[in-house]
């Protein structure tokens, strides 16, 4: 990869290499050698609580390989005809795990005229920049670049972007999917276990339908963005955008006719909406927020693997999985090992915590730029209300408050009745919808970083559709209701409010090795590629069989053909 590292209006570089992330300014707080002392004294409890359980261990792992090596595709996976909604880099992915698979009926659609997804001009903002290095936002096998120090540092939206094409050339995957095509309604039928789904070319407007599908996956993550719908928001003069609204177009006007800001949300995009305009030279800007959120330190969390920061990765393994016992635990380990950033006074609430990481560089020019406390109830003519009953004035209002994945957009009928999705009822294996199981969610499977998740989901899909005995909804639905993370089809942990979305992702890796998808030992060398030894490759479910076999003929037919290996 070329490094093209021309800048664009209010911008960084398009790819900014790790050695040029800048370095930490900030000063150590006093109590540092204390909390050092107590990171220390945990991690070494432990992991001599897990040497204490290593031969429980063992043997969980012996019994999960047995257990493995007995599977047997029971219906041969070619047959299977799958839709993927959504060609950003989840949907992408997902298709070229299917084809390695040796699953080729796979059909993606996309609402927008091209690739891209969440980094497309139809949905990236201004100043978008990815949360991680490029090293846990590739795609399998497809590194942005061979350069350690570029593959460790950030890239912005309009890279990403062409970084997608790149893979989506190389693997002829743009000649799948059918672009200009909105998912408008699913209809499952139970008896055939297949589902149709309603299409409309958003060009001409013509609808059409597609089928049958064995499963439907979800793999849009960011398509509608969430505006709170606040009372006096007709009286209000000015406009409201969300934040996949801020274009460059959007921010060239709000500079030339020189209009009030106003900022609302404490996440990573209100940082970069900020960071835009004030990287632009633009300061009439209100930024306001009910609570500081927390941030990783990049260079902390996704280190250049240095011996000192390795040691660091190895701490940090445990002060994840202490998170799972309770969060209040876990955030002060996460302050004392200097994992954490916020722009305003420290806290523990990691319910305003969602895994944004913020570079040196990103902290010390947010350390410059202003922010009001307060909880928007409502506007008036000239701005936003306040709880507190104080008033900001702004010409335009620039809502970072998150996005939804759009899938509470589908009309879903089941057998011919009309079907709702039950916006807390959790997925099996947190990825199919017992009561509909023609529909499954990538983006719930948030298994990891960056677009590599998705292998998982079409590894998951084809086990679930080839190989483990047929569940019953039923079955689905009690084995669902015992998992411990609240994950559901609407509301990802990764997007959730009121809970840390870190103790429900351990709760989520918990659910997925209890129900034998995730093997322990995949598990902790994931964690040690990404977190210890700084790179990453997929989570290795191993679910399915190298081999597929077909079913013995009926006696005096002829020989079945010879088993067909289908690894990938």
């Amino acid at each position: 990869m070329a490094l093209d590292t021309e800048p664009l209006f209010g911008q960084p570089p398009l790819i900014t290499p790790y050695s040029k992330l800048g370095t930490p300014t900030e000063r150590k707080p006093w109590w540092a050698p204390a909390g050092w002392l107590l990171v220390a004294v945990s991690t070494a409890l432990f992991y001599a609580v897990m040497a204490a359980m290593s031969p429980v261990i063992l043997l969980w792992i012996l019994v999960r390989r047995l257990w493995a090596r007995g599977l047997r595709y029971r219906r041969d996976p070619r047959e299977l005809r799958i839709a993927i909604v959504g060609a950003g880099w989840s949907g992408l992915q997902c298709l070229q795990r299917f084809l390695k698979l040796g699953v080729t009926n796979v059909d993606v659609y996309e609402r927008y005229d091209d690739l891209g997804g969440t980094w497309s001009p139809a949905l990236r903002y201004h100043g978008l920049q990815i949360h991680g290095s490029m090293t846990v936002t590739s795609f399998d096998g497809f590194p942005y670049s061979d350069d350690p120090d570029v593959q460790g540092g950030k890239v912005m939206a309009e890279e990403v972007e062409r970084y997608i094409h790149r893979f989506a050339d190389a693997n002829d995957l743009r000649s799948r999917c059918r672009f200009s095509t909105n998912v408008d309604a699913l209809d499952y039928r139970s008896s055939e276990g297949t589902g149709t789904l309603t299409l409309t070319d958003t060009r001409t407007g013509i609808t059409s339908t597609s089928a049958p599908y064995d499963l439907v996956i979800w793999a849009s993550m960011a398509a509608f963005g969430n505006v709170p719908q606040l009372p006096g928001s007709d009286v209000f003069q000015g406009r409201q955008l969300h934040t996949t609204q801020f274009t460059t177009a959007e921010l060239e006007d709000i500079v030339r006719n020189e209009r009030r800001v106003v900022v609302i949300g404490g996440g990573k995009a209100s940082c970069d909406v900020v960071l835009g305009l004030r990287r632009a030279g633009y300061e009439n800007v209100t930024w306001v927020m009910r609570k500081p959120y927390l941030f990783y330190r990049f260079e902390s969390l996704l280190h250049d693997a240095s011996p000192r920061n390795r040691l660091r990765g190895i701490t940090y393994l445990a002060t994840v999985l202490y998170t799972g016992l309770s969060q209040r635990l876990g955030a002060v380990l996460h302050w004392s090992s200097g994992y954490l950033h916020t722009v305003g006074q420290p806290h523990t609430d990691f319910t305003h915590f969602h895994g944004g990481l913020l570079c040196a560089t990103q902290r010390r020019e947010l350390r410059e730029i202003p922010f009001t406390i307060g909880n928007p109830v409502g506007f008036d003519a000239e701005g936003l209300v306040l709880a507190d009953g104080g008033s900001i004035p702004g010409d335009v209002l620039i809502w970072a408050t998150g996005n939804r994945s759009g899938i509470d957009t589908l009309t879903l009928t089941k057998d011919g009745r009309p079907f709702a999705l039950n916006p807390r009822a959790k997925l099996y294996n947190h990825f199919v919808v017992p009561a509909l199981p023609v529909l499954a969610s990538s983006t719930a499977l948030w298994t990891t970083f960056g677009p590599m998740r998705a292998t998982n989901s079409a590894d998951l899909a084809v086990y679930h559709l080839s190989v483990r005995k047929q569940r019953s909804e039923k079955q689905m639905e009690r084995s669902a209701r015992r998992q411990l993370s609240d994950n559901s089809i609407i509301h990802s942990f990764i997007w959730a409010k009121d809970s840390c979305w870190l103790q429900q992702w351990v709760y989520f890796h918990i659910d997925l090795m209890l129900q034998g998808i995730t093997p322990v030992e995949s598990f902790l060398k994931h964690a040690i590629e990404v977190f210890v030894l700084a790179k990453e490759t997929p989570l290795a479910f191993n679910i399915l069989p190298r081999r597929y076999s077909p079913p013995a003929p009926p006696r005096g037919a002829a020989p079945r053909p010879a088993a067909e290996d289908l690894s990938a």
